[in-house]
């Protein structure tokens, strides 16, 4: 189980979390949910802002979701219909990251759950 620790986020600082990006790229597309060797972790690109990362930079690892070569093809051409639903497939992937256990949540005062 990996740990996620609760960072001062105001700071928009970059957020690296390698083992989740290698996760997130074992599933199958969120879009089309096909599984073909293709699926990659893309990160949240051109909306929401500054979350996204902004011009030149990349948004933090938490804001990833899988996608095929296809639908990642898609999302980087600027298909505004496709773009629209980077919030929702990264919840999707969230969610059911969350409940599979893949990381375990400890609040920024070390206590991770059950802890009072």
């Amino acid at each position: 189980m990996l740990e996620w620790r609760m960072r001062d986020l105001s700071k928009n600082k970059r957020i690296v979390f390698k083992q989740y990006l290698e996760w997130v790229a074992t599933l199958p597309c969120v879009s089309c949910e096909v599984r073909d060797g293709t699926v990659v972790a893309h990160h949240l690109k051109g909306r929401a802002s500054p979350l996204s990362g902004g011009a030149g930079y990349k948004a933090s690892d938490w804001l990833t979701m899988p996608l095929c070569y296809t639908c990642h093809n898609k999302m980087h051409s600027g298909d505004a219909a496709f773009m629209d639903w980077q919030e929702y497939f990264i919840l999707r992937t969230l969610d059911q990251a969350f409940k599979l256990g893949v990381f375990d949540y400890v609040s920024y005062r070390g206590k991770g759950r059950g802890d009072t």
